[in-house]
């Protein structure tokens, strides 16, 4: 099991943003699939004419692919229909409607094709066109290598049915799927919004539900204004229940957005384990992607497109779709009308829509939910179907591209696999027809798309910097793995990172948009990215680390803020055996990179005497509700936050503590002895034998070591820290300077 601890070690009060920042507009789609050990794009390629009827009788010589805006030479080119390739072979027999396959082994070669069908958050109503619309997709001809899995995604992902031929066991799922109670009262809040809507009175104007509010608002001084009915009182509850309304919906947008976003991802990360084609029938009232969730949504559609996932977005809502933009528009007129008042405001009370102004703009731009739909089919190859109560037709187009499609490929020529983005046109000389095909990818090594391995945006550069010779050392940091014993004698390592904030770039944050005017006393930004790869003597990783940082400082706070640190420790189980510990990070304002390498040893675990890596201490704070008992930091109820920052000023250092475990072996009756040996530049200068507390409840000696400072002249010290029981021996060193 691994466990994870983190501390952030950054004067917290000088932290504006914990959140993932906004990333800048990136292109939404992914890399295609690479073929392992060749520099090939596989495409899949699915051609309709102008009636909508399927295309199988394509030459290679018709189709042209663009790369870039470069025409690329296709390398291989095949028609995939039923379960088997076209290519001279024996097709093989299609299931009819609602007839159940006989059970045989999968058989990779023969083109196995997964399809995911996913209900997600659906009214009464939706679920109603949701099951109708499934149960005529499995009425459909499906070749007898195409599995299909079940599964519901509201707060969390949920399997009904695992992957099966079994039509009967998959309409079984389906019904359960969308059969279920919701608690989302969806028409009642609506029904009441209208009786509010009624009670404020007609929008003569064409102004917005907010627009009326703060009217009346205006009106009575803030006391609530006169209705249809002259009631100020009735008016005033009228717009508080609108007020609630409002903020709960910003709420869902944000709280269905990120379930989606994850649940998605948990789904498409483990498609890598079968090639062929994947695809997934999402069937959902929308959602959108709330702010912080921007970079999470590009990858988990860069994902889609590296494992070969195509979505086809269902929107269940049927014809009343057609109106999405509403809450869209009603929502920017929201924020004009509340910047308005902001500009004449004067003194006064500030209402909640003033508060929020900016990120009601924001969300505004969110508002229409079948958007997020109609991009995510349509950047993975897919389709949107919507503004309809009759699927039939469209699904059984689906059915037909599942079955039947061109599999292509060519070579990219990449010469530096940088991250950049390639669009991807295909075009064909025979007219009329109608092509569906991923819209471009990453251009990410061939290596990173094997054992599901999910990249964001921010780390390509950051792995690439590690393969660079010499490394790039542009700013200083530390990195380190510290070896421990679990509970049970087992190895456990923490992975530590340590960067001073000094080191990082801190710019005065700037007008964007209009919505921050600068001044004297703006906050300074920053951020840094991370990435640390753990590999074992093979040289195969075996765990990553990755991370983005926001950090903002008030301009009065600054100088403080530069002398924090920022230190992050994961702590994760490894068998013994020798690491290396591959790390870079990002400076984001100042577009500096440095990278280093190091080498740790884990010891083979067992009850013989024992010592942990030293640690030198930073801090000792409380532990708190997200401490795991497991840490090997933790001391009775008190967390050491270790650092590995190898420098420090006489000037502001009055003593350096040490951190460290001792392991006795529980069958020598003889006592733990330590000694500690100091040395300045190679030379040994001196060290003590401090007395050892007994062992505690689980026979380990938690132990914190203290040396003053005072009369340690400048220099680099190396202090080495033994341990004796008996006849046995442990031993383990740190070193640091100081200046």
């Amino acid at each position: 099991m691994r466990k994870i601890a983190l501390t952030c070690l950054m004067a917290a009060p000088w932290i504006a943003r914990a959140q993932q920042p906004a990333q800048p507009p990136a292109p939404t789609s992914g890399s295609v699939t690479l073929h392992a050990g060749a520099n090939e794009v596989l495409l899949d390629v699915v051609v309709r004419d102008k009636k909508g009827q399927r295309v199988t009788n394509l030459d290679p010589g018709e189709l042209e692919i663009i790369d870039n805006g470069v025409a690329r030479k296709i390398t291989s080119f095949r028609l995939i229909e039923g379960d088997q390739t076209i290519a001279g072979g024996e097709q093989a027999a299609q299931n009819k409607p609602g007839e159940v396959t006989p059970k045989r082994p999968i058989d990779i070669e023969r083109q196995i094709r997964l399809v995911t069908l996913i209900f997600n958050r659906l009214d009464l109503n939706a679920r109603t066109i949701a099951r109708t619309a499934a149960l005529d997709l499995l009425k459909n001809a499906f070749p007898q290598n195409v599995y299909m899995g079940v599964l519901v995604l509201g707060d969390s992902l949920q399997a009904l049915q695992p992957f099966t031929n079994d039509i009967g066991l998959l309409r079984k799922a389906v019904e359960r799927a969308t059969g279920g109670a919701y608690t989302e009262f969806i028409s009642d809040s609506a029904r009441i919004e209208q009786e509010m809507q009624q009670q404020l009175g007609p929008a003569t104007a064409g102004e917005s539900v907010g627009e009326q509010a703060q009217a009346m608002s205006d009106a009575t001084g803030g006391s609530g204004g006169k209705g249809p009915s002259g009631d100020p009182a009735g008016a005033a509850m009228a717009q508080m229940m609108l007020n609630m309304l409002q903020l709960a919906r910003t709420s869902e947008l944000a709280q269905t957005g990120r379930s989606a976003i994850w649940g998605l991802m948990d789904v498409v990360s483990q498609q890598y384990r079968l090639p062929g084609r994947k695809s997934i029938l999402f069937f959902s009232s929308g959602f959108g992607v709330p702010q912080g969730m921007e970079e999470p949504w590009r990858v988990l559609i860069s994902t889609a497109n590296r494992f070969n996932v195509t979505f086809y977005s269902i929107d269940a809502r049927g014809l009343g779709t057609t109106a999405m933009n509403q809450q869209a528009v009603s929502q920017l007129k929201d924020a004009a009308s509340a910047s308005r008042a902001n500009l004449h405001k004067g003194t006064g009370l500030v209402t909640p829509a003033m508060a929020q102004v900016f990120d009601t703009a924001i969300n505004s731009g969110k508002a229409n939910t079948q958007d997020t739909l109609a991009e995510l089919a349509q950047s993975t190859g897919g389709i949107l179907i919507a503004n309809t109560n009759d699927f039939r037709d469209q699904l059984k187009k689906v059915s037909e591209d599942i079955a039947t499609y061109y599999q292509v490929t060519y070579d990219p020529h990449i010469e530096k696999y940088d991250g950049a983005f390639h669009k991807i046109e295909v075009h064909s000389s025979r007219a009329g027809l109608r092509i569906q095909a991923r819209s471009g990818y990453f251009a990410l090594p061939p290596s990173t798309g094997k054992a599901g391995v999910i990249l964001a945006p921010y780390e390509l550069p950051l792995i690439q910097s590690l393969t660079t010779s010499p490394l790039p050392r542009e700013f200083a940091f530390q990195s380190a793995g510290m070896h421990f014993r679990g509970l049970g004698h087992e190895p456990e390592v923490s992975v530590v990172l340590d960067v001073p904030i000094g080191n990082v770039t801190l710019q005065r944050a700037n007008a964007t948009g209009g919505v921050r005017t600068p001044l004297a006393d703006a906050p300074y930004e920053g951020g840094l990215a991370y990435i640390a790869l753990v590999r074992n003597a093979t040289g195969e990783v075996v765990h990553k680390l990755r991370g983005e940082v926001p950090l903002a400082a008030a301009a009065d706070q600054l100088d403080a803020f530069k002398q924090s640190h920022f230190i992050y420790h994961e702590h994760l189980a490894l068998a013994p055996g020798r690491y290396t510990l591959e790390t870079a990070v990002s400076d984001k304002a100042g577009n500096k990179t440095s990278a280093r390498k190091s080498v740790f040893m884990v010891p083979a675990d067992g009850p013989a005497l024992g010592l942990s890596s030293v640690a030198l201490v930073r801090a000792i704070r409380d532990k708190n509700d997200n401490t795991s008992n497991q840490d090997p930091f933790l001391m009775s109820n008190k967390l050491v936050t270790p650092t590995i920052s190898p420098s420090f000023s006489k000037s502001t250092t009055t003593g350096l503590s040490f951190y460290l475990v001792i392991y006795p072996d529980k069958t020598d009756p003889a006592k733990a002895e330590l000694s500690m040996r100091f040395a300045r530049d190679g030379d040994a200068i001196g060290g003590g034998s401090p007395p050892l507390p007994e062992p505690d409840a689980v026979g380990r000696i938690q132990y914190i070591a203290t040396a003053p400072t005072e009369k340690m002249p400048p220099g680099n010290y190396q202090v080495l820290f033994q341990v004796k029981q008996g006849t046995e021996v442990a031993s383990e060193s740190v070193t640091f300077t100081l200046e």
